[in-house]
């Protein structure tokens, strides 16, 4: 089984991802956006809604620049 299910949104409708997500919610994965700091308010409004309700607890958001972040730090 899959530790993580991970959805790179860079241009496109994060509602899709979520969809994906809620169809996949039978395997007990972390699930996570990655995009740009700046869609995080998308990310919210949308994960917030009630058909997402069941998931809400299991999908997180990582922007670009903390994936940078965690990259850099681990081959330092």
């Amino acid at each position: 089984m899959p530790h993580s299910f991970f959805e790179v949104e860079h241009s496109t409708d994060i509602q899709n991802s979520l969809l994906k997500f809620y169809d996949l919610q039978d395997f007990y994965t972390r699930m996570i956006i990655v995009a740009d700091e700046i869609r995080h308010i998308e990310y919210s409004q949308k994960l917030n809604r009630a058909a997402f309700f069941e998931i809400q607890s299991r999908v997180n958001f990582l922007s670009y620049k903390s994936l940078i972040k965690q990259y850099e730090k681990e081959i330092s």
